[in-house]
C-alpha cells in the first residue's frame, strides 16, 4: 500500500544491506560456571534483532527471542550480546557504518555514517562467562552456524562472529556448539535465509556460487539438527524461509518509470532502462540512483540514458531460481519436522510475511516504511522487521511453543 507519503533521496549501499561484516578481534576469556538454560536462540540477523541495517541494544531488546523470553518469564537472565549506541552497521569499502537513520525531515534516509570507534568496544556485556542466550550473528549462513567460531572461519570473514561468539570463550566454539553447551530446554532456530538472500541482495542469483543448492542445504541441516537432537534434550522450533516477494527490498521499486508519487511517468509499459533483459524486480538501493542521477530513465523523459546495472536487478530467471530454492528449503524443513514431531516443530514465518504482503494483519503492512510509516512492519533497510514486525514473529513462535509443549504463554502485546 502506498500512501501520499513520498520518499526523498534514499542512500542505501547494496554491499551493506545484509551482512554487517567487519574485521575485529576480541580477547575476552570466559568459560566458567556454565549451567543449563531454559531458552536459547540461534540464527542470523533476523534472530539478532537487526533493524535498519544495524545491531543496537535497544533494537536487540525488541528482537523476537528477547520478546519470547519475556513472555516465558525467563528474561531476567536471558543474555543478549548488547551493542551500545550508535550500533554496528555494515561494511562499505572496508569501513564499518552506523545503522541507517532518518534525516531531519523524517522522510529521507541519511547518507551512510562511518563508525568512529572499534566495533568490539561497543559490546557492553563482553565479560559474561558463558555463551549468550541469543547467539545469532548477522550474516550467518547455514555453514557458518555449524562450523564458524570466528571471523576467519566464517564465510565472508564476518567480524560479528568475533563479537558475539567471542573466540576466547571455551577455546572457540561455533554457534551450534555454544548452543549445545548451554543445554537448553527450548531452542529456536531460523537459519538458511542468507544462503539465498545473499544472492538476492547482490542482484546475482547463481546456484552453487551466490546461493546454496537445496541438496547442500539439506545435507548441512541434517548434520546440524541430528547433532542437536543427539546432544541436547531441547525441543527445537524451526522457522522456515520467507519467499522473495515478501520483503520491500525486492518489491518496493516498480519496473516501470514512475513519478515522485510512485504513479507512472508515462504508463506501466514504459520500463526503466536496465543492463539485464527480462527484469522482474528492481532492488531498493536503485532508488538513490533513480532519484539522484535519473539512472534508468531515457533522455527523452528527462533522464540520463544510463542503464540500471545488473547488480541492482533480478531477472525472471533469477527470481525463479530463488523461488525454487525457498520452496526446496521449506519442503525439507517441513519433512524434517514431520519425521520427528516430538522434538521438532515447524514455525511458519513465511506464512506470516505472506499475510503482511496481502494486508491480512490488522494495522500492519509489508510496505517499505517511508511509504506507509504508520503501518509498515519493516525497518529502513527493507529486509529486516521493525519492532512491530518482530512482535508478530515472536507471536508465531509463541503459538508453536504453546501447541507443542502444552504451555499458555501470552502473545506479545496481547
Amino acid at each position: 500500500m502506498r500512501t501520499g507519503s513520498q520518499m526523498k533521496l534514499i542512500t542505501i549501499l547494496a554491499a551493506s544491506a545484509m551482512v554487517g561484516c567487519f574485521d575485529s578481534t576480541n580477547n575476552d576469556n570466559g568459560g566458567s560456571g556454565i549451567t543449563a538454560q531454559y531458552y536459547v536462540a540461534v540464527g542470523n540477523s533476523l534472530t539478532a534483532g537487526f533493524q535498519s541495517n544495524g545491531l543496537r541494544a535497544d533494537w536487540q531488546k525488541e528482537s523476537y527471542p528477547a520478546l519470547i523470553a519475556k513472555q516465558m518469564g525467563v528474561d531476567a537472565d536471558f543474555q543478549l550480546p548488547l551493542v551500545d549506541s550508535p550500533g554496528i552497521g555494515g561494511k562499505v569499502n572496508g569501513k564499518i557504518t552506523e545503522p541507517l537513520t532518518l534525516d531531519s525531515t523524517g522522510s529521507a534516509i541519511a547518507a551512510t555514517k562511518f563508525l568512529a570507534v572499534d566495533p568490539a568496544t561497543l559490546l557492553s556485556n563482553k565479560t559474561l562467562n558463558r555463551p549468550y542466550n541469543d547467539l545469532a550473528v548477522p550474516g550467518c549462513t547455514t555453514h557458518d552456524f555449524i562450523f564458524a567460531s570466528d571471523s576467519s572461519t566464517s564465510q565472508g570473514n564476518n567480524g560479528l562472529f568475533n563479537i558475539i561468539l567471542r573466540p576466547g570463550l571455551e577455546g572457540g566454539l561455533s554457534m551450534m556448539r555454544q548452543a549445545i553447551l548451554l543445554q537448553p530446554t527450548v531452542l529456536t532456530i531460523w537459519i538458511g535465509n542468507n544462503d539465498i538472500l545473499g544472492g538476492i541482495t547482490s542482484g546475482t542469483v547463481i546456484e552453487g556460487t551466490t546461493v546454496t543448492p537445496v541438496a547442500a542445504y539439506k545435507q548441512m541441516m541434517d548434520l546440524a539438527l541430528d547433532t542437536l537432537l543427539r546432544e541436547t534434550q531441547a525441543h527445537i522450533f524451526l522457522a522456515n524461509i520467507p519467499s522473495i516477494p515478501t520483503i520491500p527490498f525486492v518489491t518496493t521499486i516498480p519496473t516501470w518509470i514512475f513519478k515522485p508519487d510512485f504513479t507512472p511517468a508515462v504508463d506501466t509499459s514504459t520500463k526503466f532502462l536496465t543492463e539485464e533483459s527480462n527484469v522482474k524486480y528492481i532492488l531498493l538501493p536503485a532508488l538513490s540512483y533513480i532519484q539522484g542521477s535519473k539512472m534508468g530513465v531515457p533522455a527523452a523523459l528527462g533522464g540520463s540514458d544510463v542503464k540500471i546495472p545488473a547488480s541492482l536487478t533480478l531477472t525472471e530467471e533469477e527470481a525463479a531460481t530463488a523461488t525454487t530454492l525457498v520452496e526446496g528449503y521449506n519442503a525439507y524443513l517441513k519433512a524434517k519436522c514431520d519425521a520427528n514431531p516430538t522434538r521438532l516443530t515447524l514455525v511458519d514465518i513465511n506464512a506470516l510475511l505472506e499475510k503482511l504482503l496481502k494486508g491480512e494483519i490488522a494495522g500492519l503492512t509489508g510496505t517499505f516504511p517511508l511509504l506507509d510509516p504508520a503501518h509498515s512492519a519493516f525497518s529502513l533497510d527493507g529486509v529486516h522487521p521493525n519492532a512491530k514486525g518482530y512482535q508478530q514473529v515472536a507471536n508465531v513462535y509463541i503459538d508453536a511453543i504453546n501447541s507443542a509443549l502444552g504451555k499458555n504463554y501470552s502473545h506479545v502485546g496481547g
